[in-house]
């Protein structure tokens, strides 16, 4: 089995993505509440702040900010995904039957450099749905901390419209 090497830096910011089995589209409807739950056991237990989020059907991009003491995202994603995967199945939201698998097995992370970094992760983060063809304004898309990024004044309402959007070079 290959020893994956892993950035580890105590207090700082990660971009992740996290990719369903196959690509199947289990992260929608009541399985978006669900996930909302775990998530927010999961930061009660293990505290992280969470920067940006976003949900489509087969994968979630998100970049957490890490206390200051601790560099321990693998344990939190771990458990997010293992709370997500029993309890989805126990409520059969999942719509799958015979796999007991949820996730693809691995995840993958980005210790963010500086705030030039942090900025283009989390303009490609928000931009992901319009990418993927979801829709057409990143204001569109609901499972997104987008919202709250509007709120808050970090971004403007109309940021991310296609033939508006950023020219922050991000990319996959």
């Amino acid at each position: 089995m290959p020893n994956y090497r892993r950035a580890h830096a105590h207090g700082a910011r990660y971009s992740f993505t996290v990719v369903t089995k196959n690509r199947r589209p289990m992260l929608a409807g009541s399985n978006i509440e669900l996930l909302r739950e775990i998530v927010a056991r999961v930061r009660v237990a293990l505290p992280f702040r969470i920067d940006g989020w976003v949900v489509l059907p087969n994968h979630m991009h998100a970049i957490w900010h890490l206390p200051e003491h601790d560099c321990n995202y693998s344990k939190r994603l771990g458990l997010i995904k293992a709370e997500f995967s029993k309890e989805s199945r126990l409520s059969s939201c999942t719509g799958i039957r015979g796999d007991a698998r949820v996730w693809q097995p691995r995840f993958w992370e980005h210790l963010i450099r500086d705030e030039s970094d942090w900025r283009r992760q989390m303009d490609y983060l928000h931009f992901n749905p319009v990418k993927h063809g979801m829709v057409a304004r990143v204001c569109d898309w609901p499972f997104s901390s987008f919202h709250r990024l509007v709120r808050e004044g970090f971004y403007e309402s109309d940021w991310g419209i296609v033939g508006n959007q950023p020219d922050s070079g991000f990319g996959e």
